[in-house]
């Protein structure tokens, strides 16, 4: 099953992204400047990119493994020794707050058993086990 979607005249009535680079007083390196490949009008796609397992692994590795996570706020590990679980798309890690101004993120595994350190958020632990 194939759908449409508009490219290349769907946007705000704001000025352009261009306009707005030409308007800095910095210039902005060329590559910001290229156009999209993607002929403007109607282009299909296959909506299988949207629900099959191939493009959510392609998705995990290609996307999530290389952006920025929001894993929780600040006031959810208030103070030293809280903990934090995070899960995201089969990986876990283990936000701590080590000390009054730093947090630190590790992956939720034990090094010589591969188990899960914390299976829950934990308030002011002295030691993880």
């Amino acid at each position: 099953m194939m759908v449409e979607t508009l490219t290349g005249h769907n946007r705000s009535n704001g000025i352009s992204y261009i306009e707005l680079l030409e308007g800095d007083k910095v210039r902005a390196p060329e590559v910001f400047f290229e156009e999209s490949p993607m002929e403007p009008g109607l282009t299909s796609v296959d909506v299988s990119r949207y629900w099959t397992k191939e493009e959510h692994d392609r998705e995990v590795e290609m996307l999530w493994k290389r952006v920025w996570q929001m894993a929780c706020h600040k006031d959810d590990i208030k103070a030293v020794g809280d903990t934090h679980v995070y899960d995201i798309a089969g990986l876990s890690f283990l936000i701590v707050r080590v000390s009054e101004d730093e947090i630190k993120a590790f992956p939720n595994s034990c090094m010589h058993r591969g188990r899960a350190i914390c299976d829950s958020h934990k308030k002011e632990q002295k030691a993880l086990r």
